[in-house]
C-alpha cells in the first residue's frame, strides 16, 4: 500500500510539474491558414493566406506575420474573437495595409495594449483577455475586399504545440480541430 501511495505521489508530482512548466511559459507561437471557405457562412473567393503570430504574455505584445495570396481590391484587415465557424467582433486592426493591393504581399506587424479595441460583452477589457482568447484558439484573422466586404479571406488562429500539433502551451490542451 504504501508503495502505491509513493507511486501515485510520484506521479502526481511529475502531472503538476508538467503542467505548471506549460503554464509559466510566457510565449506561444499561433499559426493558421485560411481561404474564404472558412469565412462564416462561406462565400466563393479566389484568396488564400497564412499567417504566424507569437503572443509574449510578459510584454502583452503580439507579433504577426501574414502572407496573402490572390486577393483583388484589399478594404481592411483585422483580427476578431471567435473561434473556427463562429463570427465574432473586430478586436484589433492590422496596421499598414496595402488597402486596395491586387495580388500577392507579405506584412508584418506588432499589436500591444493600445491597439485593442475593448469589447466588454465578450469580456475582453484588457490585452491580457485578448492574448488568453487567442491562446485558447479563440481568435481569427480577416482580410476584407471590395467584392466581399464581410471577409474575403479567414485565417484561424491555433496555438501550435510539439511537432506542429494544435496545442494550448499553456494549458496543456488541444484546441482548433480543423473542420475543413
Amino acid at each position: 500500500m504504501s508503495r502505491m501511495c509513493f507511486s501515485m505521489m510520484i506521479v502526481a508530482a511529475v502531472w503538476a510539474g508538467m503542467s505548471g512548466a506549460a503554464y509559466a511559459q510566457s510565449t506561444v507561437t499561433l499559426f493558421g491558414s485560411g481561404s474564404s471557405a472558412f469565412e462564416t457562412p462561406p462565400i466563393a473567393g479566389a484568396g488564400v493566406a497564412t499567417a504566424t503570430c507569437t503572443i509574449d504574455r510578459a510584454s502583452l505584445q503580439m507579433a504577426c506575420t501574414a502572407r496573402v495570396h490572390n486577393i483583388v481590391a484589399l478594404t481592411a484587415g483585422h483580427i476578431h474573437v471567435g473561434g473556427p465557424g463562429v463570427a465574432g467582433p473586430v478586436v484589433i486592426n492590422i496596421p499598414n495595409l496595402p488597402l486596395g493591393a491586387s495580388d500577392d504581399f507579405v506584412l508584418s506587424w506588432t499589436w500591444r495594449e493600445s491597439d485593442l479595441i475593448v469589447r466588454p460583452a465578450q469580456g475582453l477589457l484588457k490585452m491580457a483577455d485578448f492574448i488568453e482568447a487567442c491562446s485558447s484558439g479563440n481568435c481569427y484573422l480577416n482580410f476584407h475586399t471590395t467584392a466581399n466586404p464581410g471577409g474575403e479571406i479567414r485565417i484561424n488562429m491555433c496555438p501550435q504545440g510539439p511537432q506542429g500539433r494544435a496545442a494550448n502551451p499553456f494549458y496543456s490542451i488541444n484546441v482548433c480541430e480543423p473542420a475543413r
